[in-house]
């Protein structure tokens, strides 16, 4: 007696549940690598930018002879205030652009300080504030309650 047979090809329900279950096992372990790696570039990324700034408000001083004015109110691109949203004609920086932080200024003819303050909804929310001054001094306010403890005197990136 001949019969003929169909060879079928495929996987079983069982090989599917399988191959599902090691994929969401390495997603469960890459997706927050990624998310704290993307997190620790953004805080680079708004570190350059307050250096870039910083820079830019020392060719005004050495310019104008004044840090002030540095802020632009009314977002048309021009620094006719002392204290706000740092202008563009000043420096324009990326983690503005890409909607990580708000960087502001608060400047007088001898001295300014930068602050970057991520807005709500934005990936660094539960990051804090960073600040930079004309004397160089860092602050990253990680708990952001608004002052500056004893560990928050540095840009260090702590776990």
């Amino acid at each position: 007696m001949y019969q003929n047979r169909i060879k079928q090809s495929g996987f079983t329900l069982v090989e599917l549940l399988v191959a599902i279950t090691i994929v969401a096992m390495l997603s469960s372990i890459a997706v927050p690598l990624y998310t704290r790696y993307s997190e620790r570039s953004y805080l680079t990324e708004v570190q350059a930018d307050l250096l870039n700034c910083a820079q830019a408000l020392e060719r005004q001083s050495a310019l104008t002879f004044s840090y002030a004015p540095a802020a632009d109110v009314n977002d048309d691109g021009i620094a006719e205030a002392a204290d706000g949203p740092i202008s563009a004609d000043i420096c324009r920086p990326l983690s503005t652009t890409n909607l990580r932080y708000n960087i502001g200024v608060v400047s007088a003819a001898t001295t300014y300080t930068l602050t970057a303050v991520a807005p709500n909804g934005s990936p660094m929310d539960d990051y804090g504030n960073l600040t930079f001054d004309n004397a160089g001094l860092r602050t990253w306010d990680q708990s952001g309650d608004g002052t500056i403890d004893a560990d928050e005197n540095d840009w260090i990136y702590d776990d």
